[in-house]
């Protein structure tokens, strides 16, 4: 579950230990300095200390909009106290992207963590494939988003366009109920080999436990159909 559930609030430990609550195993944090300081080491130190209290996993952190990769470079600070799986970019012009994702993975790299380009940043979703093959002169991954690829075309191609470079895999909780297919597409995201969190993203709309409930519906009904294939 991504915190941005919690928009533009300071990130406090009753946060994470609600996601907790709901069966949740993993957490994506956004890294806006609002919401989650990430120039601060006690409060990295903080976030450290409540997911051990809920039993979480730290799978993405994500920067919520285009930045400088100076201070992007920053939210990997975290990865030095807490294991990180992929830290995720916004997209700007091809140019500046490669340039800053570049800089960025060559700092990740010995801390473990992958870099990975928003795809809805960079629509359509052959756009991003293309900049991961061949635009950007570094080893670096796409974080699909699955309504956005959904309304360019079909999710399970989306899927497989990216395979080879799928690092996490957004659902926004309003879209996880229907619209899309969601047997073929879970069946495909276990055909191309990712084993990373599928991770439940978007606004309270209500309150916060509501929504939690109807991401947990979703989250339930999709381990059904992953069992079952």
């Amino acid at each position: 579950m991504s915190t941005r559930l919690y928009g533009s609030r300071r990130l406090r430990r009753e946060h994470l230990l609600e996601i907790a609550a709901y069966g949740f195993e993993a957490v994506e944090v956004i890294a806006a300095r609002a919401h989650f300081d990430f120039h601060n080491e006690a409060a990295v130190a903080d976030l450290q200390q409540w997911l051990a209290e809920g039993g979480l996993e730290l799978h993405n952190v994500a920067v919520p909009a285009p930045a400088a990769a100076d201070e992007t470079a920053k939210a990997l600070f975290i990865a030095r106290r807490i294991p990180l799986n992929v830290l995720i970019v916004q997209a700007t012009t091809p140019r500046e992207t490669a340039k800053a994702v570049e800089k960025l993975a060559a700092l990740a790299q010995p801390l473990g963590v992958t870099i990975a380009i928003d795809s809805a940043s960079m629509p359509p979703i052959g756009s991003v494939a293309h900049f991961v093959d061949a635009g950007v002169d570094a080893a670096i991954g796409v974080c699909l988003d699955a309504a956005e690829a959904q309304k360019g075309g079909d999710l399970v191609d989306a899927i497989e366009m990216v395979a080879e470079h799928l690092k996490a895999v957004r659902i926004p909780v309003e879209s996880a109920a229907g619209g899309i297919d969601w047997p073929s597409a879970l069946t495909t995201i276990q055909k191309v080999g990712y084993d990373g969190a599928l991770m439940f993203d978007g606004l309270a709309r209500g309150s916060t436990k509501e929504t939690l409930a109807r991401a947990k519906a979703a989250r339930e009904k999709m381990e059904r159909w992953l069992t079952s294939t």
